[in-house]
């Protein structure tokens, strides 16, 4: 595939930044992405699957 073509064009979503951060660091504590989580509580909100994705046990810490 050609530099710059994906096989799925880009959606686009305006997360709060606050809340995007708080995800970025959510997903890392679970050694996960942010479009992989994504994809998977898609799956779930239309009945694909009954698992949500993983999270971490605590919410994540921000660095200051």
């Amino acid at each position: 595939m050609p530099h710059g073509v994906h096989r799925i064009p880009a959606k686009t979503y305006r997360p709060e930044p606050e809340l995007l951060e708080r995800a970025k660091a959510a997903v890392a504590e679970v050694d996960s992405t942010l479009n992989a989580h994504i994809n998977e509580f898609f799956k779930w909100l239309t009945h694909e699957t009954d698992e949500l994705p993983k999270r971490p046990d605590k919410p994540p810490v921000l660095p200051s």
